[in-house]
Formats: C-alpha cells, sequence, structure tokens
C-alpha cells in the first residue's frame, strides 16, 4: 500500500521494492532546485541521501570541482560527439579527493546515498546513452534524477531507475500539481452556475476587430472551451466557438495552411521500437502495428511570420530569417489553441512518427547517423542555433525538419506505457489536462539519438522553452 502524499512518510511505510516511485519531501526539493539555479550556468552534479529508506529522499550533496576537461576525461566525453567539444560544461567528473570528502560528510550525517542527479542546461530532463554509460559503470544500484534547467523559471525533475536490462521513468511523490492554476481553471466552470460559467467563457473568448483573440492567455482560453463543450447545448456552442472564436477558421485555413500540407494516404506501420533495440529507451515499447486514416501535415513547422497571424509579436517586425524560423517559446496549450483557430489540429503521437519515418525503418527518415545532417539541424551542425524552415533536404514524405530544429508537441498526453494497450487505429492517448503532453523530433540543441523517429519525450503542458514549437494537422 502506498503511503498518503498528504502526510509525512516514514521508512517504516512500506517495505523495500513494494513502490516504484521515490518519495521527494516539498521541502527537500525546494531546496534543491534552489540550489541548482543558484549556481547557473554552472553545471550541477551530486547525490542523493536518505537516513535509512532507499526511495526516501531526505537531502542531498553538492559536487564542486568538475575534472571532465582534464586529459583524462576530455576525450572519452568528445567521443559522444560534437556537442561535447562545443559545450566544456558537458558532463561532470569528480575529483578523488572531494570524493573521499563527501564520503565522510555522508557518513558524518549517518545517511547513505540512493541516487545522483546532475542538471541538463539546455537539453530537457531526458536520459541518454551517455548517461547510462556512466551510471551502469559506476552507480548501478542507485536511482538517477536528471533536473533540466533549460528553461530556469520551469525547472524539470525526472527519475529514472536504471538496470543493464532496461530504463524506467519513476514517479515522484508527493506529486505537484503542473500548474495550480490549470485545477482552478478546469474547474471554476464546474462549480459555476451555468449563466456564470458561460460569462465568463464569452469574455474569454471575444475576438478583437481583426479577428484575434483578446485574451492572451491560451490556457484559460482552452479551458473555456472545454467548459463550453461539457455544456453540451448547441445553442450555446453555436454562440460562442462556431460563430465566435472559431468563425473565419475555414478561410484561415484555406489562405494560410492549405498551401503548406501535404497528404499522407491510410497507412499500417510499426510503432515504437522493438524490445531488443530499446537499449536506455524510455517508453518507446513495444512495437505494434497501427493503422492511420488519411491526414494533411504541414511541411514545416509553424513559423514566427505564421504564428503573427494570431498574436501580434515583435519577432516578426525583425528580419526575414527570423520571420521564417519556427516559433518557439511555445506551452502546449498555445499551440492547442493556434491549431484551432486556423481550423487545424495538433498530430496524435502516432501520425507525428508516421510521417517522421516516412518509408525508412531505420533510427531516422535517413539510412543511418551519418546522413542525418542532410535532413536536421542538431546538435552536430547547428551550434544551438534555430534556423529557418526548410532549409534541410525535406524527408521522402517532402516533410521538412521532423528531425531537429525544434521539438514539436503533439496532441497525446504522455504515458510510458501506452504502447501496451493502445488502440490499433488512429491512436491518440487522452488524459487529464494536467498530464505530461508529448514533444518528438529533438532540436538544435538535441543529441543524435533524440531526434530518432520513435524518440519519446514529454513536457507539462503549460511548459514553454526556446526550442519547443509545433506543426500542424488536418
Amino acid at each position: 500500500m502506498n503511503p498518503s502524499i498528504d502526510r509525512p512518510v516514514s521508512s517504516g511505510d512500506w517495505a523495500p521494492n513494494e513502490f516504484n516511485g521515490i518519495v521527494f519531501p516539498l521541502p527537500v526539493r525546494k531546496r534543491l532546485l534552489d540550489a541548482v539555479n543558484n549556481r547557473l550556468p554552472q553545471k550541477s552534479f551530486g547525490y542523493l541521501l536518505s537516513k535509512g529508506h532507499p526511495r526516501i529522499v531526505d537531502d542531498f550533496v553538492l559536487f564542486e570541482a568538475n575534472t571532465r576537461n582534464s586529459e583524462a576525461w576530455r576525450g572519452q566525453f568528445e567521443s559522444y560527439g560534437q556537442y561535447f567539444k562545443d559545450h566544456d560544461d558537458a558532463g561532470f567528473v569528480s575529483t578523488p579527493e572531494e570524493s573521499w570528502r563527501i564520503q565522510k560528510l555522508i557518513s558524518a550525517k549517518e545517511m547513505v546515498e540512493i541516487g545522483l542527479f546532475h542538471s541538463h542546461l539546455r537539453h530537457p530532463a531526458n536520459f541518454s546513452e551517455i548517461d547510462y554509460d556512466m551510471h551502469t559503470e559506476c552507480h548501478s544500484h542507485l536511482c538517477h534524477m536528471i533536473i533540466s534547467v533549460r528553461n530556469p523559471d520551469f525547472p524539470q525533475v525526472r527519475v529514472f531507475d536504471i538496470s543493464k536490462s532496461f530504463v524506467r521513468e519513476a514517479q515522484i511523490l508527493p506529486l505537484i500539481s503542473r500548474s495550480e492554476q490549470e485545477n482552478s481553471d478546469a474547474n471554476r466552470f464546474d462549480r459555476w452556475p451555468i449563466d456564470k460559467a458561460i460569462a465568463t467563457a464569452e469574455r474569454l473568448l471575444a475576438l478583437d476587430p481583426s479577428g484575434r483573440p483578446l485574451c492572451v492567455d491560451n490556457r484559460s482560453i482552452f479551458f473555456a472551451i472545454q467548459a463550453v463543450i461539457r455544456i453540451a447545448n448547441t445553442e450555446i456552442y453555436h454562440h460562442l466557438l462556431t460563430d465566435g472564436f472559431l468563425a473565419g477558421s475555414a478561410d484561415r485555413y484555406e489562405e494560410f495552411i492549405a498551401p503548406k500540407m501535404r497528404r499522407l494516404e491510410a497507412a499500417d506501420f510499426n510503432m515504437g521500437t522493438e524490445g531488443c533495440r530499446i537499449r536506455h529507451f524510455v517508453g518507446e515499447g513495444p512495437s505494434h502495428k497501427v493503422t492511420l486514416s488519411p491526414f494533411y501535415i504541414s511541411r514545416v513547422a509553424v513559423t514566427n511570420e505564421l504564428f503573427s497571424k494570431f498574436s501580434l509579436d515583435v519577432r516578426c517586425a525583425t528580419s526575414a530569417d527570423v520571420r521564417k524560423m519556427p516559433v518557439s517559446n511555445i506551452s502546449w496549450y498555445d499551440a492547442v489553441i493556434f491549431a484551432m483557430w486556423m481550423g487545424c489540429r495538433l498530430p496524435s503521437e502516432a501520425e507525428w512518427e508516421f510521417a517522421c519515418g516516412s518509408t525508412s525503418t531505420g533510427e531516422w527518415a535517413c539510412d543511418d547517423e551519418s546522413q542525418l545532417t542532410r535532413l536536421a539541424w542538431y546538435s552536430e551542425n547547428a551550434k544551438g542555433k534555430i534556423q529557418p524552415v526548410a532549409t534541410k533536404e525535406p524527408n521522402q514524405f517532402g516533410l521538412f525538419d521532423m528531425h531537429g530544429n525544434v521539438w514539436e508537441w503533439c496532441q497525446d498526453s504522455y504515458h510510458q506505457d501506452y504502447y501496451s494497450s493502445s488502440d490499433p487505429l488512429n491512436p491518440v492517448n487522452i488524459l487529464p489536462s494536467s498530464a505530461d503532453k508529448v514533444c518528438r523530433g529533438g532540436s538544435v540543441n538535441a543529441l543524435a539519438e533524440m531526434c530518432r523517429t520513435r524518440y519519446r519525450f514529454h513536457e507539462p503542458a503549460g511548459f514553454f522553452a526556446e526550442d519547443l514549437g509545433f506543426r500542424l494537422v488536418s
């Protein structure tokens, strides 16, 4: 039986191995995130400590000295690719002297290490090949926490259980709502009398004379639309959505979107990764057959120029190159509402994977990694700079930048075991809005493995980052 997250947790709550998560009390979590942020732009590395229970974090300790750039270690890091040559802060190796000092400190505290952690400065909180190799070489008995500060105002924390045969993401308790505002937005319409809910939705869905939303909070717009749908009144639906917020979407689609779309015919394909090839990748199995109906997908990601039709932005008053770059710093809510306003939607995860891989059965839409630079702006060639769309070769479906440039939101909520039970026909995983949403494709900072066709990652719906955008489907 799992302990309640609303009360203190003691080491007597479970027998070992009863729980596949990790308890990370909020005060300890806050202290660790504050410490990581205070060290920026320096990378953080350390141990998670416990008073005895193998799944409860009671404290942590940070290392200071990093010998990653010493003659003994630099070559090993740089063997993992250009990213580790361009960024001498990618990776951490403690000195023997400090390791000994830390061990004495842990002993003096009468605690034990139950995990290690490190920060990602430019990547999501994902678990990569280099993390796997170094962890299993030295720390196979510990869990591994990664703290992504690619958006320092919205740090993301994830914990992985590691063995030679699998890597799994562990649940962190107590659960933190991805946004307290999400819960209040989702529930307030249900609590209010219907007249008040309708009046609030009408205000949030109002448009200016040019047809753009007056409300700049797309999360609130999203929940207002959900409330209108739940009210299930045809007259209200048409008034607030068909003839209101979505008025003109068909015309916008024909003018701005249709010329950029590519039709993909109905198809069967194998989604996910075969067990023998999963290695350290999380949530990619089992491989399973999926049938897709025909759909249209944009040949390029949504650009700053296109997004300005919906939201005026200073980015579109600058150079032509910036206008042609994929829009970024976009939350899932931003992407969903823009897509609806344009008469579209986000791709399902299955649609995205099929469109990305085209006819290739390999890891990318090309034969092997040596050809990836033809298709993608990523860590090997982008120097961390987002590029105008369609400046690399398209895949066999004629789609650009499915690998690299910016991560792309999908419609689905994320669950690492979803493939075990997903629908074989047009699968879409719909979970409560507070669940993380899938993002795919990698970015200019991503290693080649993160750009793989089948690579899955996820972020909170309200999250945004400089390398996170989207494309459209209809």
